[in-house]
């Protein structure tokens, strides 16, 4: 048989696969359309999404099918619903009925880090990193954490008149954690470990196109230069343990190396050490700085708020005389994690994600198939107007009292697979605005300045402020 005749032969049964797959499953599914074949809907919701613009995909999709709805997105037929019951279902039968499911490119890059991790592993790995990222730990770094934000903005703040915000928060975010993870504050590892996070955040969940000049090729280099760098950084860790030097470090590298991980007490492996570690740089630069970001700009637009922020934040500084915050400050800054959290459901750092039916499902009169994906999107549920009234409104009294219903507000995600370091962002980004509503005024250069996604809302000129020092 000759090429042409194999490349056709085997086009003609992978489309009648495919119809006859749809055929099979449409009796119990949902109304909707998978669009064309293997591609599905793909590239429709990857221009809406990469525009800051994936709730106008899901809008058109639930006004003609409804709540509950069919699609195929990065090739994999999904399900799509959005209310706080279906979030619930979904986050309560984390492995009974789901699973978190990764692009298998981004799941390859991402290795044995607790990203990738589900059931008993995920959740061993998830209970060392809470003893370090928890609250009952954390309060021994807020010090540290406050001392390194203000001299962060004596370099970087002071004497400026305009300052592109979004990109000197990553650099700041990016110091903060090769502090506390590895005590390291300068020096060529440093350096080299900036450019490839940058690489590494950039380029995992962009196309998978392995090549030369590509996003996810860069991101490829990227993560094993980091890996390489951890190589070292551990290495030098064992020989100072080894010659009774540890007791200088108070970090993350050093509770991993120490801390026992699973039944027999052993501590993680160093290869999933490494994988965990780029995971966390990519979660604490990444999804963090686009938090704060958001804030600075809804505070901007909204001179009411940041006026409530400043009298907040004004009552703690009375009481400090000049010493660092600690963490029952940080408790205080009610409004200001208000702030926050409004900020986070306006624009989440991560938008949507995957979870595979390991079972046939039943949800909402419908079936949905085993190996199908459930499509779960946290734009849904905070831009409905139903959960949230005028939900474009940014309004963080809606986050006093108890807050919104369960489940209506999911910015760290929930249930088993909720962020193991929410409180760490939480206390790194109050005392950030802390300090930044205590010395600065500021407004935006072009308050319409464009958002893109990619894979986080990323401002399209680095979030352009003017500068003015109290």
């Amino acid at each position: 048989m000759g090429l042409t005749s194999l490349i056709i032969t085997t086009i003609i049964v992978m489309l009648c696969g495919w119809f006859f797959f749809q055929r099979k499953t449409k009796a119990a599914l949902p109304p909707g359309r998978l669009g064309l074949p293997f591609i599905g809907e793909t590239l429709e919701f990857m221009t809406a999404a990469t525009n800051n613009n994936s709730l106008a995909f899901f809008n058109s999709r639930v006004a003609k099918y409804g709540e509950i709805f069919k699609t195929n997105i990065l090739f994999a037929p999904s399900i799509s619903f959005g209310t706080p019951e279906a979030n619930k279902f979904l986050f309560a039968n984390e492995n009974k009925l789901f699973q978190l499911s990764l692009p298998s490119s981004a799941a390859k890059l991402l290795g044995q880090s607790i990203t990738n991790k589900v059931g008993k592993e995920h959740k061993n790995v998830r209970h060392t990193l809470m003893a370090f990222f928890g609250a009952s730990n954390l309060h021994n770094f807020v010090p540290r954490l406050d001392n390194a934000t203000k001299a962060h903005f004596q370099q970087f703040w002071e004497g400026r008149d305009e300052i592109k915000a979004m990109d000197t928060i990553k650099h700041f975010l990016f110091s903060l954690v090769m502090d506390l993870f590895f005590s390291i504050i300068e020096g060529p590892e440093f350096h080299s470990m900036q450019h490839d996070v940058e690489d590494y955040i950039f380029g995992t969940f962009q196309f998978p196109i392995d090549f030369p000049g590509f996003a996810y090729h860069k991101a490829k280099l990227a993560r094993d230069n980091i890996r390489r760098t951890l190589d070292m950084i551990i290495s030098r860790r064992r020989k100072d343990t080894k010659e009774r030097k540890v007791e200088m470090y108070h970090d993350l590298l050093s509770f991993l190396l120490n801390t026992p991980h699973d039944e027999e007490g052993n501590p993680l492996k160093d290869e999933e050490i490494k994988d965990n570690i780029g995971s966390l740089l990519f979660a604490g630069v990444e999804t963090t700085s686009s938090t704060i970001s958001m804030a600075l700009k809804y505070l901007s637009l909204n001179p009411h708020c940041l006026q409530e922020v400043v009298k907040e934040q004004m009552e703690i500084s009375k009481t400090k005389d000049g010493a660092p915050l600690n963490w029952e400050d940080t408790r205080k800054m009610k409004y200001t994690w208000c702030v926050l959290q409004e900020s986070l459901r306006l624009q989440p750092a991560l938008e949507q994600a995957f979870r595979i039916c390991i079972k046939d499902v039943e949800y909402g009169g419908f079936t949905i198939p085993k190996g199908w994906k459930v499509f779960w999107s946290a734009n849904r549920t905070h831009m409905s107007p139903q959960i949230f009234p005028n939900p474009t409104k940014f309004d963080p009294s809606r986050f006093e009292g108890s807050g919104p219903q369960p489940f209506s507000f999911i910015g760290f995600g929930g249930g088993p697979r909720m962020c193991p370091g929410n409180e760490f962002a939480r206390t790194t980004m109050l005392i950030f605005l802390h300090r930044m509503v205590l010395n600065y005024e500021w407004c935006m250069v072009d308050p319409n300045e464009k958002i893109y996604v990619m894979p986080g809302p990323t401002f399209q000129k680095g979030l352009q402020l003017k500068l003015h020092k109290k």
